[in-house]
């Protein structure tokens, strides 16, 4: 008989999800930059109708591909406009992506792998703080991750020509939900299992031809639309967004190789003491040649994607966020077969001490970061987090960690999961700690109150300011991201220097806008301008028209 979850499995693996992706999904406003920009295109396509060209504050944009801006706005008309509207795509791309993992798991090892990876997957600080945001990445990763649960399903089976066009489709669909990531990891865990397969003299059957036709069929579609409509744009997207972006540091975001080593570490915790050992026995089972195709479609999964972004001269750290759900399902069905030894006590010791210096390490950080001082989570979270761990971790020496290895999951997973609600609820508290990241939505609320004559963002990423505010903003230049031609009324609101600002309004009318601190200091003259609020590393400023 199959390992399949029932009907009442599958419910509960449902309410899981839910329960990781949505408490707390509207308590703090958009952050920047990606938030703020991402929702508000939505946004001006839910409000426009015109769902194939995507615009922010008026102008074209054709920075990424538009199936999130598709979902945003189809969410804004559905529930109107609200912080936990702008993130429901990315909320239920996370329900998606727990839900499928689960789902792998218990096809591949049974009820308890599939528990242990949905709960392993869901409670990761890193896959949990990007579904809660709206990013591409994790819509991204929902595309990628369905396409290895077609992969699954036609390995296991053998055969079944539509899980295997399914799989082509998910890939399209990533494709159109932000770019090249959504082949490089299905089509390494594709490439591994048929090649292990063909060793043992079996056989993946999938419809290579018809099928990449599919995927390039759903994946240009759109992009062949627009550079019909914007002929230029065709070296716009080869150029700059697709070589450039792989092979140099246009776009500024060079770092060394190494950079994603870190960010891995941190971004699996609680469970990052497993890692090594998860390493380990890869690296055995290489030297005894005894890894199942399964095991290697997994370790394509994260290793050859891993290489390639670590190869690439632009970095972020969502870049990784595809990984996380075939590292989970790995996590998981080696903690069925046991760890052992050392490797095992490294991963539970660092898991239970990880959490337990969640509150502790908040509170500490005021002590050697000045601005944590007054932007700091509540006493009530810190001494809730810190006498939390304790009870929980306590509880695990006397009754745990003995017991069965899907219960020591559960207690961690639920742990970490009472640990990053209520950091959820704590964001606006921390919001002036963020930098440029930081939510300008409290300034957007200060310009409410006396809507100036003019509004402006200069060499800022603020676009939640306009989300906020509804109203469309002077912008410069520079910051602009113009592609194609504007319009002209787009054009009337570009400018060049802040006193530019200025001209063209009576001596009585207000000019407000943001920038950052360090521009501020730089460019704007402190005789001229006032600043009326902060958040994070952006300044609200004000000055008067010029006279006519």
């Amino acid at each position: 008989m199959e390992n399949r979850p029932n009907g009442k499995e599958r419910v509960l693996l449902l309410v899981l999800a839910l329960a990781v992706a949505f408490p707390f999904l509207g308590s703090f406003g958009l952050l920047e930059p990606d938030e703020g920009r991402f929702a508000q295109i939505g946004r001006e396509m839910a409000a426009s109708g015109d769902f194939l060209i995507p615009r922010l504050n008026g102008i074209e944009q054709f920075y990424k591909p538009p199936l999130v801006y598709w979902i945003s706005a189809v969410g804004v008309r559905l529930f109107g406009v609200s912080e936990w509207t702008a993130r429901l795509p990315s909320a239920l791309a996370f329900v998606g992506i727990i839900w499928l993992v689960g789902w792998m798991g218990w096809r591949v090892g049974g009820r308890k792998v599939g528990w242990m990876a949905a709960l392993i997957l869901a409670s990761m600080v890193e896959p949990y703080a990007l579904g809660r945001q709206i990013t591409l990445d994790m819509s991204l990763t929902f595309w990628v991750t369905a396409a290895l649960a077609c992969l699954v399903e036609v390995g296991l089976i053998g055969r079944g020509r539509g899980w295997g066009y399914l799989f082509f489709f998910c890939m399209g669909m990533g494709f159109l939900a932000k770019g090249p990531m959504a082949w490089v990891v299905p089509l390494s865990a594709a490439w591994l299992w048929g090649w292990s397969a063909r060793r043992s003299g079996g056989k993946l059957t999938l419809p290579w031809k018809s099928g990449m036709a599919l995927t390039f069929a759903l994946a240009l579609s759109w992009f062949v639309l627009v550079c019909l409509k914007y002929p230029e744009l065709w070296k716009y997207f080869l150029g700059y967004e697709l070589v450039e972006r792989f092979a140099s540091t246009t776009h500024g975001r060079s770092k060394p190789w190494w950079f994603f080593l870190p960010i891995l570490a941190i971004g699996t915790v609680p469970w990052t003491g497993f890692l090594l050992g998860l390493g380990a026995a890869g690296w055995r089972k290489l030297k005894d040649r005894s890894m199942t195709s399964m095991q290697w479609a997994l370790g394509g999964a994260i290793v050859i994607p891993f290489m390639v972004v670590s190869c690439s001269g632009s970095k972020l750290l969502t870049y990784i966020l595809p990984i996380y759900p075939a590292l989970a399902l790995a996590l998981a069905m080696g903690l069925k077969r046991g760890v052992g030894g050392v490797w095992e006590k490294l991963g539970w010791g660092m898991a239970l001490t990880l959490l337990g210096l969640v509150g502790p390490g908040l509170w500490a950080v005021r002590h050697f970061w000045s601005e944590a001082e007054v932007a700091v989570p509540s006493a009530m979270y810190l001494g809730g987090a810190t006498g939390l761990a304790v009870i929980l971790i306590f509880a695990w020496w006397i009754k745990v960690r003995k017991g069965d290895v899907l219960v020591k999951v559960g207690w961690v997973a639920g742990l970490a999961f009472l640990l990053w609600h209520g950091a959820s609820g704590e964001m606006q508290r921390i919001n002036d700690l963020l930098g440029r990241q930081a939510s300008v939505c409290s300034l957007a609320r200060l310009v409410e109150k006396r809507m100036p004559a003019r509004l402006f963002i200069y060499r800022a990423r603020a676009s939640g300011f306009i989300f906020t505010l509804d109203r469309k903003v002077w912008i410069s230049r520079g910051d602009a991201d113009v592609v194609v031609d504007v319009s002209e009324e787009a054009k009337s609101r570009l400018f060049e220097k802040p006193d530019d600002l200025r001209r063209g309004l009576g001596v009585g009318e207000r000019v407000e806008g943001v920038t950052l601190r360090e521009v501020f200091r730089e460019e704007f003259d402190s005789k001229r301008w006032e600043i009326l609020g902060r958040a994070g590393e952006f300044y609200l400023v004000r000055s008067w028209g010029l006279g006519n």
